[in-house]
């Protein structure tokens, strides 16, 4: 069986590489100089066969980033992880949606592996404090 300290570290390691994803997408989406909007402006103005408005599209084009970078943010909170790996499920969902119109379906695909490690920082638990281990609690809960 796996020790729920161990258990605990995994979790640790999921959520950092799902806030490091998270700013490293934001930041350079951000200093991409217009390159990311223009990009998929673009592309979800061809012949699909969805159709969304234009200015919906650009409207969350340009609000990603923000997102990327809050939700970035949000997951270091210990107290209020829960939300945040709510709402990693939610915009990534978003994301798979905007893939599935453009008919990319290797990047569908892709997503698929984000929001397993959401998955895995929900059901995982997690240490009280960033920078310490709850080791004492288990050695504790093995003595009884």
């Amino acid at each position: 069986m796996i020790s729920e300290s161990r258990l605990k570290d995994a979790e640790r390691l999921v959520r950092i590489t799902m806030i490091l994803i998270l700013l490293t997408a934001g930041t350079s989406k951000l200093f991409s100089e217009g390159g990311f909007f223009e990009y998929y402006s673009q592309l979800f103005q061809g012949d699909l066969r969805i159709n969304l408005s234009p200015l919906l599209v650009n409207f969350y084009l340009t609000i990603i980033p923000f997102i990327e970078i809050l939700l970035g943010l949000a997951l270091l909170s210990m107290k209020n992880k829960i939300y945040a790996v709510y709402g990693w499920f939610i915009f990534m969902l978003s994301l798979l949606f905007g893939h599935y119109i453009l008919q990319e379906w290797s990047a569908v695909n892709q997503m698929l592996s984000y929001i397993f490690l959401g998955l895995l920082c929900l059901i995982l638990p997690n240490h009280s404090f960033w920078f310490s281990r709850d080791v004492l609690s288990e050695k504790a809960s093995l003595e009884n």
